[in-house]
């Protein structure tokens, strides 16, 4: 059983189509684009980056053209990237690739840009599906102190300590459950992602305030969230609910904070 997720992880990865799309800055980003039907945007999180949606991908491209972008910084890290720079980055993919009625679909990271440019009102976009999500984040004391020492250590330094977390993190039990040999493919995701640009993102949502933009959202919005999901508290998804009273309310008991790779029909089943 450990093989075969191993296995499946190298073969998707090694053979998923994807093509270039440049942004408006000259920034150029590699891009996931599979499959055929109505457009989905999928937004991957703060350091687990898109190689998460490996089990989820195939599912979804059975209905759905499914493009998925590296969110920047993923590459190579970048200094003074803002939020809206990131939402900048989802309307010019969107502009480049020429999508209409799009579903977006963000988790944790990813669904706080979903949010975002749902805010905007753009006319591209048909839905917004987010799991695992929030409007505001409150970090631990020691965890601003040691991200803001990241920015000026060695990028392995600070790797060391994330993959220790993860690893020791309460969703990892829950993940090795439904994921046999997680502990191997974990680098594989979240060692990938600069440690720099994971501290960018922390600092960014640390300051993100995104309740006047969920307020303004005027196309169906659905919120799930998984019951044992460590990561983001239920809390976070207390709070999307009093701000998005009309939305879509999902909470699965047995879902903790990595749906795409511990339940990926149920993420597929709310997008249809």
């Amino acid at each position: 059983m450990t093989a075969n997720y191993i296995d499946e992880f190298a073969e998707f990865v090694g053979s998923v189509p994807h093509r270039t799309v440049a942004y408006r800055d000259g920034h150029e980003t590699r891009v996931w684009d599979v499959g055929s039907g109505p457009p989905l945007v999928l937004l991957h999180g703060i350091a687990g980056s898109r190689r998460v949606f490996f089990r989820l991908v195939p599912l979804l491209a059975r209905q759905f053209r499914v493009v998925v972008p590296w969110i920047r910084g993923e590459e190579r890290p970048q200094r003074g990237v803002t939020h809206e720079q990131l939402l900048d980055d989802v309307d010019d993919l969107l502009s480049q690739l020429a999508l209409s009625d799009v579903t977006l679909l963000g988790v944790s990271f990813g669904g706080t840009l979903a949010l975002g440019f749902g805010g905007r009102n753009d006319p591209r976009i048909a839905r917004i599906i987010v799991q695992g999500t929030f409007p505001t984040f409150a970090l631990r004391p020691l965890d601003r102190a040691i991200l803001a020492v990241s920015r000026i250590l060695p990028a392995s330094w600070g790797s060391a300590y994330f993959m220790r977390r993860v690893q020791r993190g309460p969703e990892t039990a829950l993940l090795a459950q439904h994921v046999p040999g997680i502990e191997k493919l974990m680098p594989q995701w979240c060692g990938q992602t600069p440690f720099r640009t994971i501290a960018q993102r922390t600092h960014m949502i640390a300051r993100l305030d995104l309740g006047p933009a969920i307020q303004s959202i005027d196309v169906p919005l659905t919120i799930a969230h998984g019951k044992k999901d460590r990561v983001v508290p239920r809390r976070y998804f207390e709070k999307l609910q009093s701000l998005s009273p009309a939305a879509i309310q999902i909470e699965w008991p047995e879902v903790g904070h990595n749906a795409a790779l511990t339940h990926p029909k149920k993420l597929t089943k709310i997008t249809t």
